[in-house]
């Protein structure tokens, strides 16, 4: 099991910033509280999460009902979910643009396929830890917001979800660089797919709806799965799966709580105001959240009597090396080469995180493009 102290520093920092948040700070920061002034209109809105087991559905639950109540109950949001609604997200993006989703969470993984964009701060297997993906991570924010606006005609950003580490859940133990050939995993990106796939890691990985991941695996379909701990205690694939691996360092996901635009444009200016404060105050209150479920979900995993094993150091810089000669090179050319916006973005403000970047014949080195 890994130790607590190693995530100890940032789960305080990140409960310290929700409280600080939720009490409004210093004494300027009330100024910045928007009153409800809107009276005698009603709105109601069902939001779409992956799926309503996992923490993040969970912990939006808050956000919800803080919107319920500084609006006197003119805004209803009702929570629902991606199996709930028959839908696999991984056309989130257009079901936001053409109204037939109003409120949604979209992960880039899903719609990376059609928007590799999305992913260039979740190219996995490049990171050292969670510390140096959230800096990535938050340095793309604004340039995310822009480019949902801009793919979902004017959809808007209100919050952001955290997911935690994900590990490898499998039937056999995953000791060495051997044992994952062949492996039938279940992935959830383009991305993942590279990192585990045939030019990286040698399992053969396979792409299926996270609802059906647990009758695959018990039924033999799949030898294993890839998620985040906490997603996997929601799951119950410890029923399914005997061995955890991992985490592969640095393998947070960063979900977007979307508006559809025309949805987005019928709500009063102080509503409006009153989502953004309340979804930034999610977004701290979420990142806290998988912060500590980073480090109590694998032990929760292990009471629950799966066998753990953390990647030896030399398999860490086999993934690493996958992420170099595979995860990037593949998404970069899926992104549309070196001189696309998203390998544009990538190498501005990635790169200096990660210490990879992109060249002009689409491989990755440490040399500053």
């Amino acid at each position: 099991m890994r130790k607590l102290q190693k995530f100890t520093f940032p789960v305080l920092i990140g409960i310290f910033l929700l409280i600080l948040a939720a009490c409004g700070g210093d004494d300027d920061s009330s100024t910045t509280s928007t009153t409800t002034t809107t009276t005698g209109e009603s709105f109601e809105f069902q939001y779409v999460c992956v799926n309503r087991t996992l923490l993040p559905c969970q912990v939006v639950q808050e956000f919800l009902d803080a919107v319920r109540t500084r609006t006197d109950g003119q805004i209803d949001i009702q929570l629902t979910s991606y199996p709930e609604l028959g839908i696999s997200g991984f056309d989130m993006i257009r079901l936001l643009e053409d109204g037939t989703i109003g409120m949604g969470e979209i992960y880039s993984g899903f719609v990376g396929g059609e928007f590799p964009v999305f992913e260039a701060a979740n190219l996995w297997g490049v990171y050292n830890s969670v510390d140096q993906w959230f800096e990535a991570s938050e340095a793309l924010q604004d340039d995310i917001r822009a480019l949902v606006k801009r793919e979902t005609g004017g959809g808007a950003i209100v919050g952001f979800n955290y997911y935690s580490s994900n590990y490898f859940f499998t039937k056999k133990p995953l000791n060495t660089l051997g044992d994952f050939v062949g492996v039938k995993t279940r992935t959830h990106s383009n991305v993942l797919s590279d990192l585990i796939g045939p030019d990286g890691l040698g399992a053969n990985p396979q792409t299926m709806a996270f609802a059906d991941v647990y009758p695959a695996l018990e039924r033999g379909v799949l030898d294993g799965a890839v998620t985040c701990g906490s997603c996997a205690v929601g799951q119950k694939w410890f029923e399914v799966t005997n061995n955890l691996t991992g985490p592969v360092p640095g393998t947070f996901a960063e979900t977007f709580i979307t508006f559809n635009g025309t949805e987005w444009n019928s709500l009063p200016a102080d509503f409006q105001a009153i989502l953004k404060e309340e979804g930034a105050l999610h977004s701290e209150r979420a990142k806290a959240a998988a912060l500590n479920s980073d480090v109590e979900s694998e032990g929760d995993l292990i009471e629950l009597g799966m066998t753990h094993a953390n990647f030896t150091p030399e398999m860490l810089v086999i993934i690493k090396d996958a992420a170099k000669n595979a995860v990037i090179p593949n998404w970069a050319e899926r992104a549309g080469g070196f001189e696309s916006e998203a390998v544009k973005l990538y190498n501005s403000k990635v790169g200096p995180v990660t210490g990879l970047y992109v060249q002009p014949d689409g491989s990755a080195s440490e040399t500053p493009q």
